[in-house]
């Protein structure tokens, strides 16, 4: 008898394996969202309805449930340099806060002001990328978080192996990096498909599309997985 975390519920199975479908059937799936396995840090693999996942990859280095989450899938999102209000620059700080200290801890530069942007001076790269870290930027709409981040920006010298990264900007993303030595690479939300909670408390945001969720399918890209 094994088990994993679904959503934050718990889901037992018997034997050594559980297929993927019916990790799927339990995430709940609903139309634009798709479940992925997170097993460590910020490593996510999507799930495959036809693959029979072993009790070794739904364990973490610690032995722990492996986590499962639906996110997403990619494709649009909105405007950028319109006056940001007080709620929104609460959520993205605490946001952006969280994940520093729990993924980032070698540190970030965050626009704390206005809350425009987030760098990760060194983000850890796929194996597939000819570097081991690379700086990597979010762009925080002026509507977040009702609108996630138009893809993402990286420094100009640095290789796609995957393609995806333009001198220019699409689906209304914000050219201004652009100008000053970064490539947009593009990753983007189907309409419809990002979904935060609503926010009565600060903390709220945890249970819906946040920071977290955007970074995963980052990680997801630049490892050449996913739709």
């Amino acid at each position: 008898m094994g088990s994993i975390i679904i959503n934050g519920r718990r889901m037992n199975y018997s034997g050594n394996s559980v297929s993927g479908q019916d990790i799927i059937d339990a995430s709940g799936p609903a139309p634009g969202r798709r479940p992925v396995i997170r097993s460590h840090g910020m490593e996510f693999q999507q799930v495959q309805p036809g693959k029979l996942y072993g009790a070794g990859e739904l364990t973490d280095k610690r032995g722990n449930p492996v986590k499962v989450t639906t996110i997403p899938d990619r494709t649009k999102g909105v405007d950028f340099g319109l006056p940001r209000d007080s709620r929104s620059k609460a959520i993205i700080r605490d946001q952006v806060y969280d994940i520093a200290a729990n993924c980032f801890k070698q540190g970030i530069d965050f626009d704390e002001q206005n809350c425009d942007w987030m760098v990760v001076p060194k983000y850890y790269m796929p194996a597939i990328w000819n570097v081991r870290n690379a700086p990597l930027m979010i762009l925080f709409p002026s509507r977040y978080p009702e609108m996630a981040p138009i893809g993402f920006y990286m420094a100009s010298d640095v290789a796609s192996p995957n393609g995806h990264l333009y001198n220019q900007t699409y689906h209304d993303a914000s050219s201004a990096p652009t100008q000053k030595g970064w490539k947009w690479y593009c990753c983007y939300i189907n309409s419809g498909a990002w979904r935060p909670a609503p926010i009565r408390q600060l903390s709220d945001w945890r249970l819906g599309d946040n920071i977290w969720t955007y970074m995963t399918l980052v990680n997801e890209v630049l490892s050449g997985q996913g739709a």
